[in-house]
C-alpha cells in the first residue's frame, strides 16, 4: 500500500491549567496529492496573537514556496529545509512588520513520503517513538545553553537568572517567532532535522513544555503506546501533566504512525541533516 493512500491518525488535546489564559495554538495540515502532512504546535507568551498568526501562515507560506520549486527542474529546485528557513523567518518578519506585541515557540513535524521534516524554535518539542524507546528530535532553546549564551552575549545581550535563566532578565527561550523588542537577541533561526521514517516508528507526539516540565519522553511515548487511540493518548498525556503539577497551559499532539510506516523500507528511521545558523557569524 502506497503511503499516500494511508491516513495518519491523530489525536490533540489542550487545556489553559493554571493560567488565566490560553496562549497555544496547533495546526494540522495535509496535502494529499503530495504525499504531505504537517503536525504543529506554537507556545505563545505576551498573549495568543504571534502564536495565532503563526499557525495561521509558516505552513502555508512553505506550501506555497514548494509549489514554485516543484514546477521547476530537480537540479533546479533549493532544499525543502532551506523553504522551511525562510518561512520561519518571513513570519517573524510580518510579526515585527506589524508591530505585533509578544512572541511564541514553534515545532513543526512534516512528513512528505516516507521522508521527515521537524524543526523548533523555543523549547516545544516533537519525539519519535523507536524500537529501543524513544527518539527526541528537537533541542530545547535555553538562554543558559552554552552556545545560545554565547550568541546571546556577542550580540551584546544578557542572560539574567529569575528563577529559571532569562534573555535580558524577561525571556526563558531563546528562540522564538516575535519578540520584537528583544531582537536581535532572541532569533527565529530554526534547528531543522531531516531524515527518513522508519517501520520503528509508531508515534509521533509534539507538545509543548507545560507537558515537558513535568514528563519525561519515556513516560510521555509510553502513555501513548499504551491506548490504542491517538485521542485518547493525547488526553491521558494532558491530564497526566496536570496530575503532575504543570503551572502552564498544555497542549499535545499524538499522532499514530503504525498503518503510515507498515509497509516502509527501512526497518530503523535515518537523520540525514541536522541545520542549524543561528551560530553563522
Amino acid at each position: 500500500m502506497s503511503v499516500h493512500s494511508v491516513v495518519i491518525r491523530v489525536g490533540i488535546s489542550e487545556d489553559v491549567g493554571c493560567r488565566d489564559a490560553m496562549e497555544d495554538e496547533h495546526a494540522i495540515y495535509q496535502v494529499q496529492e503530495k504525499a504531505f502532512f504537517s503536525a504543529e504546535i506554537y507556545d505563545g507568551h505576551g498573549g495568543r496573537r504571534v502564536a495565532q498568526v503563526a499557525a495561521e501562515m509558516l505552513t502555508p507560506y512553505f506550501l506555497h514556496g514548494w509549489s514554485l520549486e516543484l514546477a521547476k527542474q530537480a537540479s533546479e529546485r533549493r532544499p525543502e529545509r532551506e523553504l522551511v528557513r525562510e518561512a520561519y523567518l518571513e513570519v517573524d518578519k510580518h510579526v515585527g512588520k506589524v508591530n505585533m506585541d509578544g512572541g511564541t515557540t514553534a515545532a513543526m513535524l512534516y512528513v512528505i513520503g516516507d521522508r521527515f521534516i521537524g524543526s523548533n524554535v523555543g523549547d516545544t518539542r516533537i519525539v519519535l517513538g523507536v524500537q529501543e524507546g524513544v527518539f527526541t528530535l528537537t533541542l530545547d532553546h535555553k538562554p543558559d545553553l552554552p552556545e545560545e549564551l554565547e550568541r546571546i552575549e556577542e550580540k551584546g545581550g544578557s542572560v539574567v537568572r529569575f528563577g529559571v535563566a532569562r534573555v535580558q532578565g524577561i525571556l526563558a527561550v531563546s528562540r522564538a517567532i516575535g519578540d520584537r523588542i528583544l531582537k536581535p537577541f532572541v532569533t527565529a533561526e530554526p534547528r531543522i532535522v531531516e531524515g527518513y521514517l522508519a517501520r520503528e516508528n509508531d508515534y509521533a507526539i509534539i507538545a509543548c513544555d507545560g507537558v515537558w516540565d513535568v514528563l519525561t519522553p519515556e513516560i510521555v511515548i509510553e502513555l501513548a503506546r499504551g491506548l490504542d487511540d491517538p485521542q485518547m493518548a493525547a488526553d491521558v498525556i494532558k491530564e497526566s501533566a496536570l496530575d503532575n503539577g504543570t503551572t502552564d497551559n498544555v497542549s499535545v499532539i499524538v499522532l499514530d504512525l503504525r498503518k503510515y510506516t507498515a509497509d516502509l523500507p527501512r526497518q530503523q528511521m535515518e537523520v540525514n541533516t541536522v541545520t542549524d545558523r543561528a551560530y553563522e557569524k
